[in-house]
């Protein structure tokens, strides 16, 4: 009887921890409206009849304003209770707020139950209005509404930014309006005299076109209409400036930007490059976001544009709106500064894209909220064959950019494994000397996460080598960049598991891997404690990448997002004239493969060469 007590009490006690684990689950989350439980809302102003809240704005003029929101009538207030702003016309019981601050933040609300917050109001072409609510996240009670707050201009040019199309000569630039109207775009090389001009096109999408919620549900946001228009016929490392929008609803303020160099070893370029950025607020709201570092690095973005960078790559996992909608329009805010100045362009992430059974490589993966890539491809149209086909390339200067996808079938037999062998096999390197293939998982990563396939850290880096390292070695890739593990890794020049050094001329001897996913979202710290001796850096630190490339170097500077100091600085070589032959790729042999965390386990069996 006394053992039979004992099971009972272990099987108790495993119960309990699994609730808590299950609690502290429900609790954490990369959005922290993701916490907002819309099931568990009430509204009840009248169990509060003293309760009220005002804002001192009843009109939201322009682009964005601060406004003061205060409140009153609570008698005692608690650290549960809080300020949401929402849409004025969304019901709680089924719309998430779009953030939301603690009442506790305002030195008066604990003792007297009253206080005051500001908010940077974003125009999202909608009317607004705040919730005074209790009772945390998880069970919020509704007590006071203030009144609607009026959005002026909903059809106001908004979160412009430039691309690439992939052609010469050409760049395009999208942005959003409430209505549909008569998209276009003007240009010239004098600031105020716009002697071309282009219409656009309009896209958007609806909740039907969701898989799933949030994003079809209590994250669901009209997203307005997304334009897009092409400036054709650009000089090369030309200024010009530019304004989209309407003749009827209204034109963006002016803008301007540098056109893209002339495709060659005769180019110079400086340029950006980040993973895993993400968005927070600026007027401190959201504090539970793990995003909050995202701010020091697009501040940093914004002013290494301005010192002369011309292009932002940004290789996955966006916005980490996950299925709410108002995210993406914070997103595209806070990062315009940099991209209404330089193109922008991107590959798709397991946050944007992973839903299951929608076509993406991951059956259980729930990690984009519902979206499966439909706001992420319609909100920043890369160059690429079709909507869900996320691969493509492009030159820029005297480098060629093969962009893919690590959330699509990249095995060989895939359309996409056949589009990478065809790119790169078609690349002249007397035109472009340097190859660097980006996507949003990495190849190589130093991470303990080995388990649960499809998606293990480790798993997901042996089939890409397995189905890519082949390419990348036969065609003299120089780097692959790459994110998802929110770190900075540099590997040696690695094949095969193994460093193989520089060859006499100075040229790696196979690609050095970069691992960018340090630019905004929490860091990862499952790193192995001994360093696995394939990564010569691996720094959990947020930053980003700063490079500058000629037809003999391409330089590498890694910062850090809040003081600017150096976290990693290397370059790579080749001779003037370098000619490229694609290498013959040596037989599997024993060994010659493995995870870099096998490594790790054996003591450091990866030598170098």
């Amino acid at each position: 009887m006394g053992e039979f007590t004992k099971s009972l009490s272990l099987c108790a006690l495993l119960l309990l921890t699994l609730r808590i684990a299950q609690h502290h689950r429900r609790l954490t989350a990369h959005n922290p409206l993701e916490l907002w439980a819309t099931h568990n809302v009430r509204v009840a102003l009248a169990e509060n009849g003293g309760a009220s809240i005002r804002c001192n704005a009843t009109v939201l003029e322009g682009q964005h304003q601060w406004v003061e929101v205060t409140w009153s009538g609570l008698g005692t207030g608690s650290y549960d209770d809080y300020i949401a702003l929402f849409p004025a016309a969304g019901d709680p019981l089924i719309t998430a707020p779009i953030k939301y601050h603690w009442a506790a933040r305002s030195p008066s609300h604990l003792i007297l139950g009253t206080g005051s917050v500001t908010f940077r109001l974003l125009n999202m072409r909608q009317d607004m209005r705040f919730a005074l609510v209790r009772s945390g996240l998880q069970f919020p009670v509704v007590v006071a509404w203030s009144g609607v707050v009026t959005v002026a201009e909903p059809n106001q040019p908004m979160q412009g930014h430039l691309s690439l199309t992939g052609k010469p000569g050409e760049v395009k630039v999208q942005w959003v309006t409430r209505d549909a109207g008569s998209p276009a775009v003007r240009w010239g090389t004098r600031s105020g005299a716009h002697e071309w001009s282009a219409a656009g096109d309009s896209l958007t999408y609806t909740r039907a076109d969701m898989c799933g919620a949030p994003a079809n549900a209590s994250g669901w946001v009209d997203p307005g209409w997304l334009h897009g228009a092409v400036m054709a016929g650009l000089q090369p490392s030309t200024t010009y400036f530019y304004q989209y929008g309407d003749e009827e609803l209204g034109w963006s303020g002016e803008e301007s930007f540098v056109s893209p160099p002339a495709t060659g070893p005769g180019a110079s370029v400086r340029l950006l490059a980040v993973a895993d950025l993400g968005q927070a607020e600026v007027d401190g709201s959201m504090e539970s976001s793990e995003m909050l570092p995202s701010l020091a690095t697009t501040a940093a973005l914004a002013a290494e544009v301005q010192a002369g960078a011309q292009l932002l790559v940004h290789n996955g996992d966006i916005s980490y709106a996950r299925g709410f909608g108002s995210q993406w329009d914070t997103y595209f805010d806070q990062l315009g500064p940099t991209v209404r100045r330089v193109p922008y362009m991107t590959t798709v992430g397991n946050h944007e894209r992973d839903w299951p059974h929608s076509g993406d490589r991951f059956p259980a993966q729930y990690d984009s909220g519902g979206e499966c890539g439909v706001p992420y491809y319609r909100r920043t149209r890369m160059p690429t064959p079709a909507e869900d086909k996320p691969w493509y390339s492009f030159d820029f200067g005297p480098i060629h950019f093969c962009q893919f996808s690590t959330e699509h079938l990249f095995e060989p037999g895939s359309e996409q494994h056949r589009f990478i062998e065809r790119d790169l096999a078609a690349v002249d390197r007397s035109v472009t000397p340097w190859v660097v293939v980006g996507g949003h998982r990495p190849i190589y990563i130093d991470s303990t996460f080995y388990g649960l396939m499809p998606d293990g850290d480790q798993y997901v880096a042996k089939k890409l080598r397995d189905s890519l390292e082949d390419l990348l070695y036969r065609y003299q890739v120089d780097a692959t960049w790459t994110g998802h593990h929110h770190s900075y890794q540099r590997t040696c020049a690695v094949y095969r598991g193994r460093c193989l050094g520089a060859n006499a001329d100075g040229t790696a001897r196979a690609p050095l891997h970069l691992v960018i996913g340090h630019a905004g979202a929490g860091l990862t710290p499952n790193i192995h404690f001994f360093r696995p001796r394939i990564f010569d850096t691996v720094r959990l630190q947020h930053g980003y990448v700063v490079v500058e490339a000629n037809a003999t170097h391409m330089s590498h500077r890694v910062l850090a997002s809040y003081d600017g100091s150096l976290l990693d600085e290397f370059t790579l070589t080749k001779p003037a004239g370098w000619r490229s032959q694609p290498r013959d790729v040596p037989r599997a042999t024993a060994g010659g493969g493995g995870s870099p965390g096998e490594g790790a386990r054996r003591g450091g069996a990866f030598a170098a060469a």
